[in-house]
């Protein structure tokens, strides 16, 4: 329990999917392994009738994330709140009833714990930002435990795969890893730039590594058919088909606007899904581009652990259309390299009223650099301010995104964003590893 409070409260530096996981594996070993009773599995109890419509009820809101938490709780909560919720999905098939079958059970006792665990996990993972994390931990991760797996439990040769529900399963699995493997394509870890500096090539190759290992065991099946595995891995390609097509399909009813920069400045965080865009699970800020500046494949010169190490650290913010400031905040501290605060998320920040309903947000910006005041007129590439650290930013960079609304509260359940389409650039609609600089710069 003190682990758990302290993961949640942010005290131990896990990813919320990593959370999920750890606390699984620590409930899976309260109960007996599924091959000791191979014919013992949950049964159809009114007490399990009830555990399901609670873990239900607490899954819910985990799967629409802190959207379904705004002007509920403080934001600042949310990851409380859901961290719980995630918990007790987990924790409640501890107490789901078992009984003997005249014929080996369909769903184990810690079959349906893994199973509930890797469901929570993977929706943590989505709504967390963390999915660029989470398909390389997962894909490092799965070919250790298939080895693991058919070494205690023993492995059937490929000439198996003949029988009908074996190549059914096989079929679903490299289904699932195929499209996984495509989901590793559209920039998805351009991200790990950020987290990892001078690591993304290592990042991508233990990403690819993996899966082809664990396509190739997945043609050594395990003696039993997991109805677990095979659920979630149907619903885990279907999850990533969806994401994939929005990656890749056109914006609706996109703004066009200008560049909010001269130089060569690359989306880190941008695009219509969860794989290549960190914001897109919160409405209030779903179709934001986050911008850095990369020299020699990092972000920041030096060790990176001063601001001014920072490529684009202090660098000019420009007007991106003509238009009227109705918001300006610029008394925030820029914060440290790598903290975080969920107070005052987009920091000190101005919105820009373009016309048509339309509002520009600048987040993140460097204390004292907001060059303009509430009602003053602003024109195309004038200077408005500089890029800073203050807000919700591990490190320097320029949050952008068009709403409706001429203020910025990350719990204002009204704000809805509308996609970018940068004119005169490089790129207009850009995805996550795009260079956007100013056409004119490119020739």
């Amino acid at each position: 329990m003190l682990w758990f409070a302290a993961t949640v409260l942010g005290l131990v530096a896990l990813p919320a999917f990593a959370v999920v996981v750890v606390l699984g594996l620590l409930v899976v070993l309260t109960v007996e392994p599924d091959t000791r009773h191979p014919h013992r599995g949950v049964a159809a109890t009114p007490r399990n009738a009830v555990l399901a419509v609670l873990v239900t009820a607490a899954f819910v809101p985990v799967a629409l994330g802190a959207d379904a938490l705004l002007g509920r709780v403080p934001f600042e909560s949310a990851p409380l709140v859901l961290g719980t919720l995630a918990a007790v999905c987990v924790a409640l098939p501890r107490l789901a009833q078992t009984r003997e079958f005249p014929t080996p059970a369909v769903v184990g006792h810690r079959e349906l714990i893994l199973g509930v665990t890797g469901l929570v996990a993977g929706t943590r993972a989505y709504q967390a930002g963390e999915a660029a994390i989470a398909l390389v931990v997962f894909a490092v991760v799965l070919p250790v435990v298939m080895v693991v797996r058919r070494v205690r439990l023993g492995a059937c040769p490929p000439r198996r795969l003949g029988s009908r529900p074996r190549g059914l399963q096989a079929a679903n699995l490299w289904l699932f890893l195929t499209v996984l493997a495509v989901a590793g394509l559209p920039g998805t870890f351009f991200v790990w730039r950020s987290y990892l500096p001078g690591a993304a090539p290592f990042v991508a190759a233990a990403f690819w590594v993996g899966l082809a290992a664990a396509a190739v065991l997945v043609a050594f099946p395990r003696p039993r058919i997991s109805l677990t595995t095979n659920l979630l891995a149907l619903l885990g390609t279907a999850v990533l088909v969806a994401q994939l097509v929005g990656t890749v399909g056109p914006p609706r009813d996109p703004v066009a606007i200008g560049l909010p920069h001269t130089g060569r400045w690359e989306a880190v965080s941008a695009g219509r899904s969860a794989l290549v865009n960190n914001h897109w699970t919160l409405a209030v800020q779903r179709d934001a581009v986050d911008f850095v500046e990369i020299v020699d494949g990092r972000t920041f010169r030096g060790d990176g652990r001063r601001l001014e190490d920072f490529v684009i650290y202090g660098q000019p913010v420009l007007a991106v259309a003509d238009g009227r400031i109705t918001e300006a905040v610029d008394g925030l501290p820029d914060l440290p390299v790598g903290g975080y605060t969920r107070r005052d998320m987009a920091g000190n920040h101005l919105v820009l009223d373009i016309g048509g309903g339309h509002h520009v947000l600048y987040g993140h910006l460097q204390q004292g650099s907001v060059r303009v005041r509430v009602g003053e007129e602003v024109r195309r590439g004038e200077v408005i301010g500089r890029v800073g650290d203050s807000g919700n930013s591990g490190e320097p960079h320029l949050h952008l995104q068009v709403q409706n609304r001429p203020t910025f509260d990350v719990e204002d359940r009204s704000i809805r964003t509308s996609p970018m389409l940068f004119v005169d650039a490089t790129v207009a609609d850009p995805r996550r590893g795009d260079v956007v600089a100013p056409a004119r710069a490119a020739r």
